[in-house]
């Protein structure tokens, strides 16, 4: 599986991440693509105005519960992930322009929380023990810098990890997060399950976007997008549409078919 059980040290008060700037390793490996990525905007292969985005999870995503059982090991562990992603974060600045960069912030413990599906952890106070972590994250990004989020139902498993009836929590926690982060964010990307009922969807006209852009993934079992499209569009007017979530887990040979799930999407929407 996926998944490993840890804890801290006995004695040990905080982790703190050796090499600020690279011991997680987003760095490196934003900065070998980002050398590609720049050689094909020279290229003319990619549009100037593109930006490069690095997916990135969230202390409460990359350090879940689950892992760390021994009570009271979160407190410790979390903030020095915090710390270190900053740094790779910053580290990232130095050789990639901020008016080309884009940060998503990956939120999937998050929204199982938001749905009450994490052991151990109550409803009362769900938004405020996600938050913080999102704030110190976000507040001192560039303004030249993109910030997006991923709401995410998880794919470890097999998607989705979960199947809530309604978008009710996931539109409290994207507000949540568009309201605290401390700055603009400029996307915000909720997954979509295979559904067409008013009663899952409706909870759409509560979001608060402000200058977000709102992408619903709902590129799946396209034989219902459309049917689901216009479900959404009965609650909200404006937003874009892309897949459930990223592509790590799908077999290469799968691409070719995403991308022209993609493209009848593009066709569908414009009608």
């Amino acid at each position: 599986t996926d998944s490993w059980n840890f804890r801290v040290r006995p004695g040990v008060e905080k982790i703190v991440f050796g090499h600020p700037g690279w011991r997680l390793g987003f760095y490196q490996e934003a900065l070998n693509s980002y050398e590609v990525f720049k050689e094909m905007k020279t290229q003319g292969r990619l549009p100037k105005s593109l930006r490069f985005q690095v997916s990135i999870p969230t202390s409460v995503s990359a350090l879940p519960p689950r892992c760390f059982p021994t009570p009271g090991d979160l407190e410790k562990v979390r903030p020095g992930y915090i710390d270190a992603v900053r740094a790779e974060v910053a580290a990232m600045l130095q050789h990639i322009p901020a008016n080309e960069l884009a940060i998503q912030w990956d939120c999937s413990t998050e929204l199982q929380d938001a749905y009450g599906l994490v052991k151990g952890l109550e409803p009362e106070g769900m938004v405020e023990r996600n938050l913080n972590q999102i704030h110190a994250l976000s507040k001192d990004l560039p303004d030249e810098v993109f910030l997006g989020f991923h709401l995410c139902f998880g794919t470890l498993g097999g998607w989705p990890r979960f199947e809530p009836a309604s978008m009710d929590k996931a539109v409290e926690l994207a507000n949540a997060f568009i309201a605290g982060s401390g700055r603009r964010v400029d996307w915000m990307h909720i997954p979509v399950l295979n559904r067409s009922d008013d009663e899952y969807y409706e909870a759409l006209s509560d979001l608060k976007p402000q200058k977000a852009r709102i992408f619903l993934g709902m590129i799946h079992n396209m034989e219902t997008f459309e049917v689901r499209l216009a479900a959404a569009r009965k609650y909200i007017k404006d937003f874009g549409v892309a897949a459930y979530c990223g592509f790590g887990r799908r077999p290469k040979g799968d691409l070719p078919e995403i991308l022209r799930e993609h493209f009848a999407a593009l066709d569908l929407m414009r009608r």
